[in-house]
């Protein structure tokens, strides 16, 4: 999405332009899996009065906006995706804590399976899947 598309987005909901909503949706645009705090550290050179504060405001505002979207990825912060992108899912390595992204129709047996024995429908795309990746090897001892 375009600088000028967010805006209108933003204005279409009565919400105001602002120097730091702008930034803070650049950022969400070039940064991989961006936390608060990384989003902050990125922009806290080119916008140096942006308190890290302001960034959970701003965030939370766009997902009321449903302009991004959170998940958890471990006991951190939640990390921010803009909902223009495709759905995906987060697999965290135990080892080395890489964190990689997957199609979310990767884990559509998965889903299917659970809601199909249990009733209860999967968001696969709010957190994490934990195992070992490919760099670091099998799981065990």
């Amino acid at each position: 999405m375009t600088d000028e598309a967010w805006r209108d987005q933003l204005r279409s909901r009565g919400q105001r332009v602002t120097p730091q909503r702008e930034a803070i949706l650049r950022a969400l645009s070039a940064l991989p899996h961006p936390t608060p705090e990384s989003i902050h550290a990125a922009l806290v050179a080119e916008e140096p009065g942006l308190s890290l504060s302001t960034v959970y405001r701003t965030l939370a505002v766009l997902q009321e906006l449903e302009i991004v979207s959170h998940a958890h990825i471990g006991s951190g912060p939640p990390v921010y995706h803009l909902v223009e992108r495709p759905p995906h899912i987060h697999l965290s390595c135990l080892r080395c804590g890489a964190v990689v992204s997957v199609p979310v129709e990767s884990a559509a047996g998965f889903t299917r399976d659970v809601a199909a024995s249990t009733g209860f429908r999967i968001d696969a795309t709010h957190s994490a899947i934990y195992g070992v990746c490919a760099g670091c090897g099998t799981i065990g001892p």
